[in-house]
């Protein structure tokens, strides 16, 4: 994943899109991207509904738009991980994460990683990179 990538995904509110339990997609605003031992990880409550549709499906995909010109799609698999350091990284990027859950071993406390993901950068000067991590 390049700097440019996660300076991108640190600016921009990414929308993850994912297959809702009733079969259709549904589409979040989410915005707590780390980069922890070369993965790019996310967190939300366990309580969320979009946890349950990633357990029954665990492909998505991520768009963020700097409204402007350019747009990021990440496409991955979603692996869900009770990692204590990572949980711990969040809550030094993010004290509203903190706030929120305070303590990283708060049972509805979740973070998940992008596996295997298919990055396209692309803008409306003709940018298309596809860049595969």
């Amino acid at each position: 994943m390049t700097q440019e990538i996660l300076d991108f995904l640190d600016k921009n509110v990414g929308f993850l899109a994912t297959k809702g339990t009733c079969g259709n997609p549904r589409v979040r605003p989410i915005q707590s991207p780390l980069f922890y031992q070369g993965k790019l990880y996310y967190c939300t409550s366990k309580t969320k509904g979009m946890v349950k549709h990633i357990q029954n499906f665990s492909n998505v995909e991520l768009c963020a738009f700097d409204s402007k010109e350019t747009w990021i799609r990440i496409r991955a698999e979603i692996i869900f991980e009770d990692n204590a350091a990572v949980k711990e990284a969040m809550f030094v990027k993010y004290p509203l994460v903190k706030e929120i859950y305070t303590s990283p071993t708060n049972p509805d406390f979740a973070v998940f990683y992008f596996k295997n993901p298919s990055i396209k950068i692309q803008n409306f000067s003709g940018r298309e990179e596809v860049i595969k991590d």
